[in-house]
């Protein structure tokens, strides 16, 4: 019994080792996928769709989408863009090309403020068709 356990410990050493060492010294690579790269890619698939659904509610003012909740809904979508992205940027404590997805809060922040202004822009247009 003794025999054993003093094997697994040696194998344990030999296999853990290597792979502390060898994981401090690996970096971010181009295109892999990080934690903080995906909140900001979600947020920016966000700040998108509702700059779609108001672009679409600006463009066809007479149906459903320009008179409904469409442009309410693109309004709170992009607020919750620009908040989750903003959020995103004050709590990431490194710059850019660490891995953290800065580049692409900024990028989702300004793409969330263009589908709050054409979210705002087809609201004020449903206000004044009623």
């Amino acid at each position: 019994m003794n025999r054993k356990l003093v094997s697994f410990v040696i194998l344990c050493t030999l296999l853990l080792v290597p792979t502390i060492v060898f994981a401090e010294g690996t970096g971010v690579g181009y295109g892999s996928i990080t934690p903080g790269r995906l909140l900001t890619f979600a947020a920016g698939v966000i700040g998108l769709s509702s700059a779609v659904v108001a672009g679409i509610a600006l463009a066809r003012p007479a149906s459903r989408f320009a008179t409904g909740q469409w442009p309410v809904l693109s309004i709170v979508l992009s607020l919750f863009c620009v908040l989750l992205s903003v959020f995103h940027l004050y709590v990431t404590p490194s710059g850019f090309g660490t891995g953290n997805g800065r580049a692409g809060a900024i990028i989702a922040i300004v793409i969330g403020l263009i589908g709050l202004v054409l979210g705002g822009m087809a609201w004020t247009r449903s206000l004044r068709n009623k």
